[in-house]
């Protein structure tokens, strides 16, 4: 008996684990904490596969458009399997949010999953279009699982002809 109970117990452990609940939260400008409607908010499970020569797969893409209130609702993910979900937000005329890291800056310490407040900067005009793009780029993985993630691509498409004519211009000078 105890034997099973602690089988159930393991199996209960490892199977939360791996649990990423719903997400609700809003999107609201820095400066003014209006809601900001038409965010494209991304959020991508992956998994880990091999021990040395290990590479990372993409699980599971969810992208949702926030509301006229800023709102947005994203379905979690119940795997044992799966990474700690990562998270994008974009919105034309916004430096992108990552979960992970700042545009320009350091690490993000202050995301926990669940209820969250999505704070979008006014992208400025020394602000590089090259640098925003390489930061959402590599805040999205572009590399992993491309065709789940139409939505936020095609967000930035006017964004990476900006950051074409910036590198243009830069290297005429």
């Amino acid at each position: 008996m105890k034997k099973l109970n602690l089988a159930s117990m393991l199996f209960i452990i490892l199977a939360v684990a791996g649990c990423y609940m719903p997400i609700k939260g809003r999107v609201i400008d820095a400066e003014t904490q209006q809601p900001i409607e038409g965010a494209v908010v991304m959020v991508e499970w992956t998994k880990q596969h091999g021990f040395i020569d290990h590479w990372t797969e993409s699980y599971k893409v969810v992208e949702v458009v926030s509301d006229k209130e800023g709102r947005v609702k994203i379905k979690g993910c119940y795997s044992p399997f799966v990474a700690p979900p990562h998270v994008t937000v974009y919105k034309k005329g916004y430096v992108a949010w990552n979960d992970e890291a700042i545009f320009q800056g350091r690490a993000r310490t202050d995301f926990k999953w669940g209820d969250y407040e999505f704070k979008l900067v006014q992208f400025k005009p020394e602000y590089s279009y090259d640098q925003h793009i390489f930061f959402i780029k590599m805040s999205i993985r572009s590399s992993l699982n491309f065709e789940s993630k139409q939505i936020i691509e095609k967000a930035i498409d006017w964004e990476e002809e900006l950051a074409i004519e910036e590198q243009r211009r830069l290297r005429n000078k």
